[in-house]
Formats: structure tokens, C-alpha cells, sequence
């Protein structure tokens, strides 16, 4: 989020971006975070991903551990991860690996529905060559490419998308 949110003309707008160890670490923690978070936020966003879970019955746990927010919120889920976003834009990844050929992956019909894919992020460790010599974690690669994600439609993620749309909402 910290090189998306710049790039969507949020230097206006504060954001606090709240950091967790995985999926359990954040639902645990929503809500001792949230009471006093929302007091001072106008809205907060929730980001998770999905990690083959139902999506609503995902989003109706969340919605539970907000009951004491005091602001709105909105629940976003990463279809199935949110390395989905990195590989909906293959031209990205080229840009952070250059012997990465985006356009062998591009057209090849497993790559067409990017929030399919279960594991993006074994996807994008297998086809990025020296993906673990340059990256030490998926954290530090998150925060390479984010600086080249599109924010066009050149995405092939839909819930990548939608939180774009989201954001976007925020700034009119």
C-alpha cells in the first residue's frame, strides 16, 4: 500500500497503514486495533487474503471483530492472495526482474483469470527467474513492485480492481 496510495494522489489524505504476520494475526487483533483506530479514522479498509476460505463467511468473521468501529469500514479480500495483484500485471514483474518475459506468460490462457489461481505467490516464485536470489521475502518484493503496478486497467486482477475502486471512492 505504501507505493499505491501515493501514486492515487493520497498525499492530501493521512493514511495509517497497520501491519500483521499473516491472516490470523490480523483477525485476532481487530478488535483490541479498531475501537481506538477508528476514533480518530473517517473510514478504515481491511485487506486480507482469501486463502481458499469462503468469501462471505471470511467477511462475516471481519464484520464480527468490527462491531465496536466507530467509523465506516470496507472489507477487501485479495482473490486468493494478494500476490494476485502483482501477477495481473506481468509487465510490473518485467520491471523488477528483467529477464522475466511477460509476454511469454501473457497470452497463455492459465494466466487470463489471475484471482483463479490459488497460489499466486508459488506462481510468481516459479516463473520470475532469481525471484529468491533478488527478493529475501515476499514483503520486499511487494514493495518493488508496487512502484510499477499499474493502476489502469492493464490489471488482470478483479479484486485488485475493486480496490482501486474503493480507494479512488475515497478521494471525491
Amino acid at each position: 500500500m505504501e507505493g499505491i496510495l501515493p501514486r492515487l494522489e493520497f498525499e492530501q489524505h493521512q493514511f495509517e497503514i497497520k501491519h500483521h504476520r499473516g491472516k490470523e494475526d490480523l483477525i485476532s487483533n481487530l478488535d483490541k486495533i479498531i475501537p481506538s483506530l477508528s476514533k480518530r479514522a473517517q473510514q478504515i479498509i481491511v485487506i486480507i487474503d482469501q486463502d481458499k476460505q469462503d468469501c462471505v463467511a471470511l467477511k462475516n468473521k471481519i464484520k464480527e471483530k468490527m462491531a465496536w468501529c466507530f467509523c465506516e469500514y470496507k472489507i477487501r479480500i485479495a482473490c486468493y492472495e494478494l500476490e494476485a495483484w502483482f501477477l495481473g500485471d506481468m509487465e510490473a514483474i518485467a520491471k523488477c526482474s528483467p529477464k522475466f518475459k511477460a509476454s511469454f506468460f501473457q497470452g497463455k490462457k492459465k494466466y487470463r483469470d489471475i484471482d483463479n489461481i490459488e497460489k499466486p505467490s508459488s506462481v510468481i516464485e516459479e516463473i520470475v527467474p532469481n525471484w529468491k536470489d533478488k527478493y529475501a521475502s515476499k514483503p520486499q518484493f511487494a514493495e518493488e513492485i508496487a512502484k510499477f503496478v499499474s493502476l489502469k486497467q492493464a490489471n488482470r486482477s478483479h479484486s485488485f480492481h475493486v480496490l482501486l475502486k474503493t480507494l479512488r471512492s475515497l478521494l471525491t
